[in-house]
């Protein structure tokens, strides 16, 4: 169940980097079932073609990491009714003056400063997904929808128990996304984007270093991956909600 297959990437005109976050085996010999917890980048240049696909969903609820000024540029993926705004912070790089960005470490550098500022805000995200998981679709978003995302997605497989390898090939799902975000944003640029071609080009990557370093690092901290949403503050009942609603019982081999 660790080759989860690709084709649970999603075809939403106009993003790059949407995809189903289940079909993982989980250390218990279950499985994170498909079909309850999206994951996507934002929906800038999303189409009337990929909001038909995003409403085929029937998402139970979006939660939205983005900072204030990103979702100022473009309406979220569903009804604000239910729409979570949780901003985690980002790291803000200075394309004048930008930090060290060659290495799959300098990324997760960047994910440690992130979570060491924005820790309310990631606990409040998890227990927006766990309020709701159990009665439908969830779908968490950022920007590219690899590094805020990434860390949202990593913490909540965290805690339901899956183990460290696919939580980094889960991560390293994005970086063929999040390149090909990359080159359209510096090929058709918009007036209003970021300088993203001014910005570090490896910045624009998912190494699963990056995730093997800084999951890696959790469990150093502490003692075990099911340890790290508790450790971060996520309460236990969320926990509980998080794995009544996503772990099944490992599908038959001729289902997806």
């Amino acid at each position: 169940m660790t080759d989860r297959p690709t084709s649970l990437h999603l075809d939403v005109e106009g993003c790059f980097n949407v995809r189903d976050a289940g079909g993982w085996a989980t250390a218990e010999g279950r499985w994170m079932r498909t079909g309850g917890l999206y994951r996507a980048d934002d929906p800038i240049r999303i189409t009337k073609a990929g909001r038909r696909a995003i409403e085929a969903l029937h998402l139970e609820a979006v939660v939205d990491l983005r900072q204030t000024a990103q979702v100022d540029r473009s309406p979220g993926f569903a009804d604000p009714a239910i729409t979570y705004r949780v901003p985690i912070v980002d790291y803000i790089i200075d394309t004048d003056n930008p930090p060290r960005l060659e290495e799959p470490e300098d990324i997760e550098v960047l994910y440690q400063d992130m979570v060491q500022r924005g820790r309310p805000q990631l606990v409040r995200a998890v227990k927006a997904v766990a309020s709701h998981i159990e009665d439908g679709p969830v779908l968490v978003h950022c920007a590219a929808g690899k590094d805020r995302t990434g860390i949202l997605v990593a913490v909540i497989q965290a805690a339901i128990g899956v183990p460290l390898e696919s939580i980094v090939a889960e991560y390293a799902l994005s970086d063929k996304p999040t390149r090909a975000r990359r080159q359209e944003l510096v090929t058709n640029p918009w007036a209003d984007d970021p300088p993203v071609a001014r910005s570090p080009e490896f910045l624009w990557t998912a190494p699963a270093e990056t995730m093997a370093l800084f999951a890696g690092r959790a469990v150093e901290t502490y003692g075990s991956l099911e340890a790290w949403p508790l450790g971060l503050g996520v309460p236990e009942d969320a926990v509980a909600r998080l794995k009544a609603g996503l772990v099944t019982a490992v599908p038959e081999p001729d289902q997806p």
